[in-house]
Order: C-alpha cells, then sequence, then structure tokens
C-alpha cells in the first residue's frame, strides 16, 4: 500500500519534491547510484531515512575508503549492515511502529576478507528471510597484492563460507569469483547449492592440479550461462547441465578439445576462445559439440590470431547439431588465412544467416 503524502504546506518557494509520498521518493533514489542516493538523503532530514526503505542495492567494495584492504572491508561490511536492517527507522513526526523493507535485489561486489565474511553472510541471510529476493549477486575477489602463495587457502576459505551460509547461497542468481583456487569437486558442489544460480563467472581460477579437468555434473541444476576466462585446468568438461544457454570459455592452457559438452540439451550460444600451442593437433567440433546440442543457433570461435585448431570433418558429423546454427563469427583470424577449410561448416549449417571471419581478438570473450 502506497504511504501517504508528507505533511507540508507547500508553497511557492518551497521543496516540492520532498511533499512526494516515501513510496515515489525510493523510487527516484533507486533509480540513483547508491552513492548519489546517500548523498541526496543527506542534505534534508525528509529524505534521511529512506535509504534505508530502498528494496534494490549495489554496494561494491571499490567505492568504500581506507589505508589497508581491512579498513576497506570495515566500512564495506558497516554499510550493509546498516542498510539491510530490515527494521526501518521512521521519517521525523510520522508515527506508529517502524516498518519492514523485504529487499527485492542485492549485488555485493566485495573483497575474499575471511575476518568480514561471516558478518556478510548473516546479514544477507537475513535480508534475503522474508523470501521476497528476486535477485541475488556476490561478486568476489581478492585485494590487491594478494600473496599469489595462499591462492589455495583463499578458495578453501570461500567454499567453508558457501556452506556456512547455505541459505544466502541458495538464494544467489549470479555468481562471480576471481583468482581463487578450487579443489576438484568444488565448482560442482557450489553449483548444487545454489539452488536459484543462473550465471557462474570464474575468473582468473584454476584448479589445485592443473593438469587435471574441471568436471561438472548438476544435472538438478537451473545454471542458464557459465563464463569461464583464463580458468587454468586441462579442459572443461560439462557432463550435465540441462538448462545451460550460453558458455563462455576463453583461455590459453588447454588441451584438445579444451571443452566437451555433455548433457546441454538448452545450450544456444558458445563463445570459445584458445590460444592452442603449435604441437598440439587441431580437433574436430564434433569432438567437442553434443549431439544433445540441438538448439545451437551461435557460434563464436576465436583464435587469437595464430595456429587454426579446428579440424575439418565430414559436414553429415555436424547436420544434427548445426541444423540450428544461424550465427557464425570466427575471430582472430590472420588476413593470409585460406579460409576453404570453412567450407564444411556452411554445408553442415543449414538455417546459417550470418558467417564472419576478422582478424581482430577484440570480442574474443563476449558472447550474447
Amino acid at each position: 500500500m502506497e504511504s501517504p503524502p508528507h505533511k507540508l504546506n507547500v508553497g511557492r518557494d518551497e521543496d516540492r519534491i520532498s511533499a512526494l509520498t516515501d513510496d515515489l521518493l525510493v523510487g527516484i533514489l533507486e533509480r540513483l547510484d547508491l552513492r548519489e542516493a546517500v548523498r541526496a538523503s543527506a542534505l534534508s532530514s525528509r529524505w534521511r531515512h529512506l535509504p534505508y526503505r530502498l528494496s534494490r542495492l549495489h554496494l561494491e567494495v571499490g567505492h568504500f575508503q581506507g589505508a589497508t584492504p581491512l579498513e576497506v572491508m570495515d566500512a564495506f561490511t558497516g554499510a550493509a549492515q546498516r542498510l539491510l536492517s530490515l527494521v526501518v527507522p521512521l521519517a521525523e513526526g510520522e508515527g506508529g511502529s517502524a516498518a519492514i523493507i523485504p529487499i527485492k535485489a542485492l549485488v555485493l561486489s566485495f573483497y575474499m576478507s575471511p575476518p568480514h565474511l561471516s558478518a556478510i553472510g548473516r546479514t544477507v541471510e537475513d535480508a534475503v528471510s522474508y523470501g521476497k529476493t528476486e535477485y541475488l549477486e556476490f561478486s568476489i575477489s581478492l585485494p590487491r597484492g594478494s600473496n599469489a602463495s595462499l591462492l589455495a587457502e583463499f578458495g578453501q576459505q570461500f567454499m567453508s563460507f558457501s556452506q556456512a551460509y547455505p541459505v544466502a547461497f541458495w538464494w544467489l542468481t549470479r555468481l562471480t569469483l576471481k583468482n581463487l583456487v578450487f579443489g576438484h569437486s568444488d565448482v560442482t558442489e557450489l553449483i548444487n547449492a545454489c539452488n536459484k544460480l543462473k550465471h557462474l563467472t570464474l575468473s582468473s581460477c584454476r584448479l589445485v592440479d592443473q593438469r587435471s579437468a574441471l568436471r561438472i555434473d548438476t544435472p538438478c541444476s537451473g545454471l542458464r550461462r557459465l563464463d569461464c576466462i583464463r580458468f587454468r585446468c586441462e579442459r572443461i568438461e560439462l557432463i550435465s547441465v540441462p538448462e545451460l544457454r550460453t558458455v563462455l570459455c576463453c583461455s590459453r592452457h588447454y588441451e584438445n578439445p579444451p571443452v566437451r559438452f555433455g548433457d546441454v540439451p538448452q545450450l544456444c550460444h558458445v563463445n570459445l576462445g584458445y590460444l592452442a600451442k603449435v604441437s598440439q593437433a587441431p580437433f574436430m567440433l564434433s569432438e567437442c559439440l553434443s549431439r544433445s546440442s540441438r538448439n545451437l543457433s551461435k557460434l563464436n570461435l576465436n583464435f587469437f590470431s595464430q595456429t587454426i585448431w579446428i579440424q575439418p570433418e565430414q559436414p553429415k558429423r555436424l547436420t544434427a547439431i548445426f541444423r540450428n546454427l544461424t550465427d557464425m563469427y570466427l575471430f582472430g583470424i590472420f588476413p593470409e588465412c585460406d579460409l576453404s577449410w570453412t567450407l564444411f561448416i556452411l554445408e553442415a549449417a543449414p538455417a546459417l544467416r550470418n558467417f564472419k571471419s576478422l582478424d581482430s581478438a577484440v570480442h574474443s570473450c563476449r558472447c550474447g
């Protein structure tokens, strides 16, 4: 129910915006950057309580100051705890009890700082406890200057964090992790624990044993997009991810083929960027793509102006996979390259509308 207008005698020179209802004012503030919203609210006692009524919040650790990463995280965590308080103070002059404002959308971008994880976990679990949260995103990275020898320890601390606060991770819809080291089954366990997860990004992460494959077997997950950017392992094997629609895989450290797609019947878009070694033999797309991927419509391949790592093959081996392919883009093809090897793709894709070869690798990590 819309809150009543705040009682003001609005004259010619008075602030007519402040005479609007709280609901309208909150709607205005939610269209601003959070820092701007807080600054605006500090200008008037009429607006001072409004940041606590915001149902959509984005807290970015880079917006906080401190002499050390710990001090920055102290400021970040304190702000999160204040803004995510469910009991909201009323404006001056308002009667009745304080209101409860459920969080509908929450984005938290913060450092992997073990002293602060429990406070963040408890605060988020309190915020989602009313069951009204539609979107929850974590973006977690390491502070600058972190000791590279401790990356595996940070990875273990992150997994402990996810296990200690299962309610928070159950509500996650998007998760971005940077510079963490994972055990053999950590990623699968993480996806299975995040019941609502739709988009997972693993950037500059790796497995403890980089000579092993990252295997993802999550037949009950709702994951729709997976981005693996500079993920260091032997290869990525998507054994079963039935709701997966978009995959971005961009790295230099894979064996052939760099990705193997298993049960991914909803797969639509694939963006594969790979810098092959001269000693590596090319592979056939049919070794990589799955016959269950009958909905594949867009395929981007990036060669980084180096070795062509695709082996031409009989078109009929790809016809079932490429029957709905409409867009094919080849990036990082040097100008002198003979493109006759691509003819098998044209023959295997009867619905193809756009086929382009570009010598630039600018778009290597874009997919959509």
